[in-house]
């Protein structure tokens, strides 16, 4: 077991400055000419929440269209399957060793405390709004969730979160509807809407949704239904606006019915190997989404000389699936070793980590959550793009969807 690395974001900096802890991106490593023709314009659609089975079961003839006709291919989302990591990998373009997002939360060592993960200045690579900007590009980030904003909000010229939006926009569009609420996305998408018909200054749109509906519901119900009908519509009328954007429309993760949470902190201590915290990297400022609760937990021990009894103990935990060292986990998923625990944990389908009351405790039966390896799935679309896409075998995640824009040469 390597020694215990847990840095917070001023000691992560710091040391970055010393010697680069991750591979240099090529956007940060040199600055793209400036181009004589604007490219053409671009919507860039980070679909919250929306798995394989979404797709399937909903009456989305527009989406359906677009795949037949376009790009369309069931990709992978990063691990965790947690919306902060998957939003900067599509923004940024790289995965989380090289954009430092390794979950909606971490521990800050400075502070002695779990963190929310939404600090622009967490992040450690270029946006693809910056990129853009090289370019001449202008570019508008709208966003359900207002934590999207407040990390990815560098090199935007506008940006709106339902949260807190500029009175300006809350006045021409609306009050923006409660965050829990199928309602919010489609203010969203009438904010998208009205500039790509109104704004043309805007190059680059980066909208994104909230994925209250699918932890409300499954796909075959009828409010799921309904809501991804509206949607789909609302994608028509964007299209629409603009005849010549085209639109990448990329989901951050899938989504499962959840059984059991398992307080691991409980367990762990229950079976005589207490450590120092674990934590969920799916905990965000969204309770009512998920509790708080996911399909993967940091593990930060009371000491490197525990490791191989607490993985022992965490392999004989009913509900957990894989259970690996910090440099493991960072090599077979690209994370950024500095901001992840000790340990790495993986859970079972039906299963969730948090900060419950028991060690074990059974959901209610319409809890839906992610996290886990089992909401990697993805459908992602490329609608009417003019340019040289990359060769489809070259999308293997959600990463690659939009990682070629806006790249120097």
């Amino acid at each position: 077991m390597p020694a215990r690395s847990s840095l917070s974001r001023r000691g992560f900096l710091a040391a970055a400055t010393a010697a680069p802890l991750i591979r240099p991106s090529s956007a940060l490593a040199r600055v793209a000419p400036s181009a004589t023709k604007l490219p053409q314009r671009v919507c860039v659609v980070l679909f919250d929440g929306f798995g394989p089975e979404y797709y399937e079961a909903s009456p989305m003839p527009t989406l359906k269209a677009w795949a037949k006709d376009g790009f369309h291919k069931q990709l992978k989302a990063a691990m965790p399957t947690v919306t902060n990591t998957q939003a900067a990998g599509l923004c940024c373009g790289v995965h989380a060793d090289e954009h430092g997002i390794t979950g909606n939360s971490y521990w800050d060592a400075e502070r002695d405390e779990e963190l929310f993960m939404s600090d622009p200045n967490l992040l450690t690579s270029a946006t693809l709004f910056q990129r853009a900007a090289r370019f001449g590009v202008r570019s508008a980030l709208v966003s359900a969730k207002q934590k999207t904003v407040s990390l990815l909000k560098q090199g935007t010229s506008y940006a709106v979160g339902s949260q807190q939006p500029p009175a300006e926009a809350a006045k021409k569009y609306g009050t923006p509807p409660d965050i829990y609420s199928a309602d919010v996305n489609y203010w969203v998408w009438n904010i998208a809407i009205d500039l790509i018909k109104n704004q043309p200054k805007f190059g680059l749109l980066f909208v994104h949704t909230t994925d209250y509906p699918m932890h409300k519901f499954a796909p075959e119900a009828a409010d799921s239904r309904a809501h991804l009908s509206k949607i789909d519509s609302l994608l028509k009328e964007a299209a629409e606006a603009d005849p010549d954007m085209a639109f990448i429309i990329a989901p951050d993760h899938g989504m499962n019915a959840k059984t059991t949470v398992m307080n691991l902190n409980k367990a762990l201590t229950e079976r005589g190997t207490p450590v120092k915290i674990a934590m969920s990297a799916e905990r965000d400022q969204y309770p009512r989404h998920h509790g708080g609760y996911g399909g993967t937990a940091f593990i930060y021990l009371n000491s490197p000389k525990d490791a191989d009894k607490v993985i022992k103990s965490l392999k004989d935990i009913e509900g957990v699936e894989d259970v690996l060292t910090r440099d493991e986990a960072a090599k077979k998923h690209r994370l950024n070793p500095h901001r992840i625990g000790d340990l790495w944990v993986t859970a079972t389908k039906r299963v969730v980590f948090g900060h419950s009351m028991k060690e074990r405790e059974e959901l209610p039966k319409d809890y839906r959550s992610h996290g886990s390896a089992h909401e990697q799935d993805i459908p992602c679309f490329i609608h009417r793009y003019v340019g040289k896409l990359p060769d489809k075998e070259a999308f293997a995640t959600n990463v690659d969807m939009a990682k070629f824009l806006y790249r120097g040469t």
